[in-house]
């Protein structure tokens, strides 16, 4: 299963919660397993077994890379997926989406963001580096862009109720 497709698959895949803390992890940074495992508390067994699954089912990949102590090469892991999931349940509502982000920069996905966030795509498409300072803070103005939306479409399911 190279790339995801299936929700079926993906929340079989989730519902273990040693994966998702494996996945928040690596959305991070990319990580060896002896990181996880000394992070998460759990065995270096466990965490390649899990890894296994996760880059079986095309969450994650790997990657060797030499020793620093001229040791055998050692596989570290970073997410390969970007998608997002939803569950929406109620009274005659129940519908479930998965869907795979948009490819591209920020200039590419300026005509699909909304009006508050096309600023934020033509600064990013027309810098190179940011300071971490505004990093942080385009990062807080898209977490408060997608709270928003959240809300709008909490309210939307909300009025689906009604009808």
């Amino acid at each position: 299963m190279g790339s995801v497709v299936d929700f079926d698959a993906v929340m079989t895949i989730l519902e273990n919660r040693s994966r998702r803390d494996i996945l928040e992890m690596l959305v991070r940074e990319p990580h060896y397993p002896l990181q996880l495992s000394q992070h998460l508390d759990i065995s270096q067994q466990a965490v390649m077994k899990h890894l296994k699954v996760l880059e079986d089912s095309g969450f994650v990949e790997s990657e060797k890379v030499k020793s620093d102590k001229g040791g055998p090469p050692k596989k570290i892991y970073s997410v390969k997926q970007s998608f997002s999931l939803r569950l929406d349940l109620g009274p005659d509502l129940f519908r479930l989406d998965h869907r795979q982000l948009p490819p591209g920069g920020p200039v590419r996905l300026s005509s699909k963001v909304p009006d508050n966030a096309v600023n934020i795509a033509e600064y990013l498409g027309g810098r190179r580096k940011i300071s971490l300072s505004e990093a942080m803070g385009i990062i807080g103005e898209l977490n408060k862009t997608l709270e928003n939306l959240d809300e709008q479409r909490d309210a939307l399911i909300a009025l689906h109720q009604q009808v």
